[in-house]
């Protein structure tokens, strides 16, 4: 549970700012809670699973191969890189979590609209 308190709050801060966009511009149907929902929860899931696919381990050998090819020289320079599939993959939940959390909202009021 405390490994998902952050996504939780992050959903609940941008449901807040969504409902309060809405409500200033005077839309607030169910249709636009729903397109607004999606949209904000693509954002999240666009980088979660980017994320999710540099930790895989799918573009370590094409980094590995622009890092030797194309490296200019220098004296000092340490030959170790960090890989992509180290980049991301503390942080790669938060990111499908919270977008996964919105997604739900966003498929829920889409059900009440068509009721």
């Amino acid at each position: 549970m405390k490994n998902f308190k952050w996504p939780l709050i992050t959903s609940a801060v941008s449901s807040i700012g969504i409902f309060t966009y809405l409500l200033i511009n005077q839309s607030l149907t169910i249709r636009s809670v729903s397109d607004t929902f999606f949209i904000v929860s693509l954002f999240f899931l666009i980088i979660g699973l980017a994320l999710w696919i540099m930790s895989s381990g799918f573009f370590d050998n094409s980094q590995r191969f622009m890092k030797m090819h194309f490296r200019f020289k220098k004296k000092n320079e340490p030959k170790e890189f960090i890989p992509f599939s180290e980049i991301g993959k503390a942080h790669q939940l938060y990111w499908l979590e919270t977008g996964g959390m919105l997604l739900i909202v966003s498929i829920v009021s889409l059900l009440f609209y068509f009721l």
